[in-house]
C-alpha cells in the first residue's frame, strides 16, 4: 500500500518533469538565427592598380549590408533581405547567409582551402560560409563580418 501511494504521489512529478522538457524543445526550437549584416570589401580601383597579394587594406573599401538595404558598390547592387532585380541578393535561411546569383559568378573560400574556385551561374543560390571571395566580372568581392541576431519565430 505504501508503495502504491508513493508511485501515485511521484507520477504527477514525472508527467510535470516531461511537459516541462517538451516546452523547453518547442522554444528551443522556435529560436532562428537570423543574418542582420556583413561586410563587402574590394579593392579602390583610383588609389592603385596592383592585385592580389600586392593590395594593401589602405588600398581597399569596405561596405557594411544590413537588412532591406539596397546599395550600389563597384556597378553591382547589394541587398539583405530585399530582393532587387540583377543585384547580388543576400538572404538569412536557417543561421546561413545565402546568395543568389544574378550572373555567371565564382567564389572561393578565404583563406583559400585548396579547392579553387567554384562557379555559379545566373538563378544559382549558393551559401556564404566565413570569409569568401566572390568574382563577378573579374571585379572581386570579399564578404565577412557576418553578423547573426537570435530571433524567436
Amino acid at each position: 500500500m505504501k508503495k502504491l501511494l508513493l508511485i501515485l504521489l511521484c507520477l504527477p512529478l514525472l508527467f510535470s518533469s516531461c511537459v516541462n522538457d517538451s516546452q523547453k524543445n518547442k522554444i528551443q526550437d522556435s529560436i532562428a538565427d537570423t543574418i542582420v549584416s556583413f561586410s563587402v570589401t574590394s579593392k579602390n580601383s583610383e588609389l592603385t592598380s596592383k592585385s592580389g597579394k600586392d593590395v594593401s587594406l589602405n588600398e581597399m573599401i569596405t561596405i557594411n549590408v544590413e537588412s532591406k538595404d539596397k546599395i550600389l558598390f563597384k556597378t553591382f547592387y547589394f541587398t539583405l533581405d530585399n530582393k532587387v532585380d540583377g543585384a547580388l541578393n543576400f538572404y538569412s535561411n536557417k543561421g546561413s547567409l545565402m546568395c543568389n546569383a544574378p550572373t555567371k559568378l565564382s567564389i572561393m573560400s578565404m583563406p583559400p582551402n585548396g579547392n579553387g574556385l567554384k562557379t555559379y551561374s545566373a538563378g544559382d543560390d549558393f551559401e556564404i560560409s566565413g570569409m569568401t571571395l566572390i568574382k563577378v566580372n573579374s571585379i572581386n568581392f570579399v564578404i565577412s563580418d557576418i553578423v547573426l541576431n537570435k530571433t524567436i519565430d
